[in-house]
């Protein structure tokens, strides 16, 4: 009677083999999964990957005539990209725009997320309220900013009208050196509650026990946010600023409708130079150039998001070992 009980519980302690499929049959499997996904990954190619390859090729082209098709120039066309006067100015006012706006939604976002994550009243409508500019469509919000920033009925200049300010008010999208800043605040209102979103929920996963021995310990609210808060909410901050980054350096309509770029291009960035470039100069060659250009700089970006996830995994792993 010992043998089969030992037998058993040998048998139930050794780690099951995998079951193997023959050739054929695991061939078999593979192609009617690729079969399953061949749909799928045509329609990928279609819409996403073949325009990217199209505009990357025609770039090298020069742009065909009545009398001259068109032939292959090479580099010529970024270089008269990059040698284009507005193009750097197309530069440094995406690097204005889109820090001024990433980091005034950091800020807030971070600021709406400690409120939320308190216990008040109504907290489930705040919550509500706060996501609300992230999910409008850019278009409405730059549409409903562009009447408030008005200068004879907005409602920005007759508030200011109405408290005796009235020498505050002014036209903010005409004049060059307000109207970057009237975009920026458009910018940040809108995707301030995609960071407090993230941060909100970041901050439920923080252990209370930590701030109780904090508070046990006679650490203040500074210190807990200091050396509790901020170091277990870094990896959340990380991600979401450089999503953050990437979408905002692409974000056309709010610029589009505020502005189109003026006055005096002060508030025109990459998107809209490539915009100007095609459809208002007629370069179409030199406009996927300067596409081109800009996707480089997205996918600089989105490695850099890839690197700091991949090195942010790798601490966790090393963590969890360490434990």
């Amino acid at each position: 009677k010992g043998a089969p009980v030992a037998q058993r519980t040998l048998s139930t302690s050794l780690p099951v083999a995998k079951r193997k499929l023959p050739g054929n049959l695991a061939l078999r499997d593979n192609l009617l999964a690729y079969l399953f996904l061949a749909p799928a990954i045509l329609a990928i190619m279609l819409v996403l990957f073949y325009p990217i390859l199209n505009l990357l090729v025609t770039s090298f082209y020069s742009r065909p005539t009545l009398s001259r098709p068109s032939t292959f120039i090479g580099f010529a066309n970024y270089l008269e990209v990059l040698n284009d006067p507005i193009f750097l100015l197309a530069v440094k006012n995406t690097v204005i725009w889109t820090l001024g706006v990433t980091i005034g939604q950091v800020i807030l976002g971070m600021y709406f997320a400690l409120i939320l994550h308190r216990r008040f009243p109504g907290r489930w409508l705040a919550r509500m309220l706060v996501i609300i500019p992230w999910v409008l469509p850019g278009i409405v919000v730059a549409v409903t900013w562009r009447f408030m920033y008005s200068q004879d009925f907005g409602l920005i200049n007759l508030v200011l009208r109405s408290i005796g300010l009235e020498r505050f008010a002014q036209s903010w999208l005409g004049n060059q050196q307000t109207a970057m800043i009237a975009c920026i605040i458009v910018g940040i209102w809108k995707g301030f509650g995609f960071y407090a979103l993230m941060f909100l929920a970041g901050l439920q996963t923080i252990p209370i026990e930590l701030y109780e021995s904090a508070r046990i310990d006679g650490a203040g609210e500074r210190q807990q946010f200091r050396y509790i808060t901020l170091p277990l909410l870094r990896p959340v901050a990380i991600t979401s600023t450089v999503l953050g980054l990437i979408w905002t350096s692409n974000y056309f309509e709010a610029i589009f409708v505020l502005t189109g770029g003026g006055p005096a291009r002060s508030t025109e960035t990459l998107p809209m130079f490539i915009r100007n470039t095609a459809f208002s100069f007629y370069r179409t060659e030199e406009a996927m150039a300067g596409s081109n250009i800009l996707l480089v700089i997205v996918l600089l970006l989105l490695v850099f998001y890839l690197l700091v996830v991949n090195r942010g995994n790798a601490l966790q792993r090393r963590r969890e070992a360490e434990l």
